[in-house]
């Protein structure tokens, strides 16, 4: 089997980066997918991001303005499972729309991609990143080197907006092996952003963040957590992060702090920084790192058992030794530069491991292939279908992890229908004290406290298994194993288990035995310089981060590990570290065999965007953001500025010239910009159908989440937490027709389910008591403080 996907037949009429990048990912894995192009293809056909994100794929030609075109995508769907669009809100071509298709093909899964959903206030507007990064304020919230809104170069909605809908079609498609038929999954950028912004976005009536939003200590405040980046003696960057137990106080004896700095018992981040200790963080911790070179600082912190990481330019990350050693870096043959080197398919598959990708083909390469396309019998629908409401109907996930990553995965695939049971150490899970990140991580999961250090835990744990589909962990290499939760002794007991490791670094390897924790490998893997812009220093932190990544794409691996098991009948270990979640999202990042970067896109020095017409510029009063694609749309900005003479102008006359001559071409339109404000310009623009947006000065969130359309569409919750009270969250993200997912409720009290589990497992009422009062003590405590 050539990955978990083979045999699944996808057509994917979409363009822009994240249905792009969610297709990539389908093929990646297995599918064969037809990327349905208009005759000659898009203008950027031979650009960098095409070399990635069309991997492996195949190129058909069709006008589906036309009933030529519309023939040949009818022929398509005819053979297919998926169909992946993104026409915009009622802009589909003729007979292409969901109603009509599902009518001709009712096992097809139709997916939907759109800027702002098919509903709600902002349905029209135009769907560019860059243009919801500005009207929702993401522009505002991540911090540049300059006063004013900035382009955040690391794309970060478009990656998960492709995250989100892959979850979506592999969901809908096991909901089509139970019912028998195909639904429409819509996803969108506004989707993709709440998803992103859950890890970090919430209100409750008490006020509880890990995060500090004002004042002179933005960020973590005075909370014992240092995770920025630094320079160190040889120029060269690192981040550090403080977050395991004890970590805060070596890494203040190693720069010379200690005698100032408490010893804490018990997790260091529920005690505040004082006085003296919060200057030393927020203020001297910079200038002592100038005083020795990375390479010493990273042995010294490695040695103390303090996770620290390089911070590093996306090409520089092809060459790291972890990288190296995971073998996820392919070799692909290219026209213009010989071979690429890009970042591969991630997972790790134990018994369905995918092939390495084809290049990106020529536009209309398979125009002559379409009558091969035909529907594999291992993906046909069930022929009498199991009525089902949720497309994890029946599956049991036992989540063993900590912390963000893994947990955050494992609440995604709750939200889908399965049942998730959170197993907790006595002492609760380390990240209990930052409210929002555990409220993110563990919505709607049950939880059982259990001491997994001795032999009766043991044996629950053991029982638990027996009667689970998935078990999620993301133990450092080697810990599993010591209390009896390793693969093989798990698959001893359920041979039909799908074993999910999802630790930093991977199983084995150079760096699998460090710590592992956001944002290290957002920095190892270049993220903070793509935000950065051309020649700068690394920002603080780009929106988006491994945590989510990680999650994002353990939940992908479930559902793949899933479909391989109902096409196969076996069960496997599949492996998905924070590490290659993190490469993924680079993929649009390619080099070449010496080391030369060749990217999708470079964010400018100035942080004002991408290209001149993809981009922010200052206006009298304020500024505007622009995405002018194609000649069409730049006629159309020129004749809304009254600059007619561009269009005749040699050096902007096409797409070629325009990138040839950025420079002038961005002088040109900035003046033009700043004899306007930003309402002017802004009026100008749409009253002429070219996408621009005013970027907003402050994040829209969390007043977002008081929207009513929001929470009429389920994209926000609002619910009563025991502990936090009052609450509102995001919501459902993920948008099925027929199998919707919902919200169980908010994050569970230590143990609180720990009585109704073990009784589940055939303990009698006296053995829950004697259990529940010696290996689950804390648990019992918790229920009665509840």
């Amino acid at each position: 089997m050539a990955g978990p996907l083979d045999g699944l037949v996808v057509i994917d009429a979409s363009w822009g980066m994240p249905a792009a990048i969610s297709t990539m990912m389908l093929a990646d894995y297995g599918a064969r997918v037809v990327k349905l192009e208009r005759p000659g293809g898009p203008h950027e056909a031979n650009s960098a991001l095409r070399k990635s994100t069309d991997r492996g794929k195949w190129s058909v030609e069709a006008d589906l303005n036309t009933p030529e075109g519309r023939a040949i995508a009818e022929q398509l769907l005819s053979g297919a499972d998926v169909f992946v669009e993104s026409f915009g809100a009622g802009r589909a071509p003729g007979g292409l729309d969901y109603d009509r298709v599902h009518e001709l093909f009712p096992e097809l899964v139709y997916c939907s991609v759109t800027g702002y959903g098919n509903d709600g206030p902002l349905a029209g507007r135009p769907g560019y990143e860059a243009l919801l990064n500005a009207r929702l304020g993401q522009m505002a919230e991540q911090v540049g080197h300059r006063d004013g809104p900035i382009f955040l170069g690391h794309p970060t909605v478009s990656y998960g907006t492709a995250f989100i809908t892959t979850i979506g079609i592999l969901a809908a498609l096991r909901a089509r092996k139970l019912n028998g038929t195909g639904q429409k999954v819509d996803t969108s950028l506004l989707d993709g952003m709440l998803a992103i912004s859950s890890m970090n976005w919430w209100w409750n009536e008490k006020d509880i963040s890990y995060l500090a939003r004002s004042g002179n200590q933005k960020g973590f405040g005075n909370k014992r957590l240092i995770t920025d980046p630094f320079q160190c003696a040889d120029g060269q960057w690192l981040i550090p992060h403080t977050g395991g137990p004890g970590s805060y106080k070596r890494m203040m004896d190693l720069l010379g702090f200690g005698e100032q700095t408490r010893a804490i018992e018990g997790p260091e981040m529920a005690v505040p920084l004082d006085d003296v200790e919060l200057d030393i963080a927020r203020n001297k911790v910079p200038e002592a790192f100038r005083s020795r070179p990375r390479d010493e600082w990273l042995e010294l912190f490695h040695a103390a058992d303090i996770a620290a990481l390089p911070v590093l330019h996306p090409e520089e990350t092809f060459d790291d030794d972890q990288v190296v050693h995971a073998g996820v870096a392919i070799e692909l043959p290219d026209a213009d530069h010989g071979t690429l080197r890009q970042i591969g398919p991630v997972i790790r598959f134990e018994k369905s491991t995918p092939a390495t990708p084809e290049p990106a083909p020529a536009v209309g390469a398979h125009n002559d292939r379409v009558a091969e396309i035909a529907r594999s019998p291992l993906w046909a629908p069930a022929p009498a279908g199991e009525a089902v409401t949720s497309p994890l109907h029946g599956v049991k996930i036992l989540d063993f992890s900590s912390y963000f990553a893994t947990g955050f995965g494992a609440r995604l695939l709750s939200d889908l229908g399965a049942d998730v049971i959170k197993i907790e150490p006595l002492i609760g899970d380390q990240m209990r004290p930052l409210g929002d990140l555990f409220e993110g991580a563990n919505r709607g999961k049950r939880t059982i406290a259990l001491d997994l250090r001795s032999p009766e835990g043991q044996e629950i744990a053991h029982r638990l298994v027996a009667e689970a589909d998935v078990v999620m962990q993301n133990y450092r290499p080697g810990k599993a194993e010591k209390i009896g939760l390793g693969y093989e002794q798990l698959r001893a007991i359920n041979p039909d288990l799908i074993y999910a490791y999802l630790p930093g670094f991977g199983s084995s390897g150079p760096k699998s035995t460090l710590k592992s924790f956001a944002p290290l490998v957002s920095g190892l893997v270049g993220l903070n310089f793509e935000g950065s812009g051309a020649g700068n220093p690394p920002i603080r932190r780009v929106i988006g981060n491994e945590d989510l990544y990680n999650g994002f794409l353990g939940a992908v691996t479930v559902l793949l590990a899933l479909h391989h098991r109902a096409n196969t009948g076996a069960g496997q270990y599949v492996e998905s570290p924070q590490l290659h979640s993190s490469l993924f999202v680079i993929s649009e990042h390619s080099a070449t065999l010496d080391g030369e970067a060749v990217p999708a896109h470079r964010l400018d020095s100035e942080q004002t965007g991408l290209s001149p017409l993809y981009r922010l510029y200052r206006t009298a009063d304020g500024w505007i953001a622009i995405a002018a694609f194609g000649d069409a749309a730049f006629g159309r900005l020129a004749a809304a500025l009254e600059l007619s003479g561009l269009v005749g102008d040699e050096r902007f006359a096409t797409t070629a010239a325009r990138s040839a001559n950025v420079e002038a071409l961005a002088r040109t339109l900035g003046t033009r910009f700043a004899e306007l404000t930003s309402a002017q310009a802004f009026s100008l623009l749409d009253d002429n159908n070219v996408p621009a947006e005013i970027p907003l000065d402050y994040p829209a969130m969390p007043e977002l989440l008081w929207e009513e359309w929001a929470t009429e569409s389920g994209r926000v919750v609002e619910h009563h937490h025991p502990e936090y009270g009052w609450s509102r969250e995001v919501g459902m993200v993920i948008h099925l027709s027929d199998t919707p997912g919902r919200f169980k409720g908010g994050s569970p009290r230590l143990g609180r389910d720990s009585a109704e589990i073990l009784g589940e497992l055939g303990y009698s009422a006296e053995q829950i008591a004697h259990l529940t009062a010696t290996v689950c003590t804390q648990a019992a405590v918790a229920q009665k403080e509840a």
